[in-house]
């Protein structure tokens, strides 16, 4: 596996199962996923309803927090692919493939996420991702 593609793989299994922190009045820990569909749904109703009350604000939160965590997965997978260059493409691919199917069955298996909106203090991946 070349570095570019150890980068791929990595961010997007970071931005399936690393918990980040949601900022502002909701608080809790969800993947960068999730800050992506709050987004589009927010979107979505702006276009939809029009961007009156606290419409615009929220989808400027929500676009800040998307933007953010994403470049925070991304910083995290160019490290990691860069740490693992100097390793033969054969052993980068495994490396690079157990990781993120290590990190995909922690998130399924633990409950690492708060999820901000949910009835549950903690949730596993598919938790905070319904």
């Amino acid at each position: 596996m070349s570095t570019r593609g150890a980068r791929r793989w990595l961010l997007l299994a970071l931005v399936l199962t690393l918990p980040l922190p949601v900022l502002g009045p909701f608080g809790g820990l969800v993947p960068p996923v999730r800050h992506w569909i709050l987004l589009a749904v927010t979107t979505a109703v702006a276009a939809s309803e029009g961007a009156a009350g606290p419409v615009p604000g929220l989808l400027i939160l929500f676009a800040v927090h998307a933007l953010g965590t994403l470049a925070l997965a991304f910083a995290l997978a160019w490290a990691v692919a860069r740490a693992l260059a100097s390793l033969p493409e054969r052993a980068r691919g495994t490396v690079v493939l157990l990781a993120c199917a290590a990190m995909l069955a922690l998130a399924l298996a633990t409950e690492p996420y708060q999820p901000p909106f949910g009835r549950s203090p903690t949730t596993n991946l598919l938790g905070v991702l319904s």
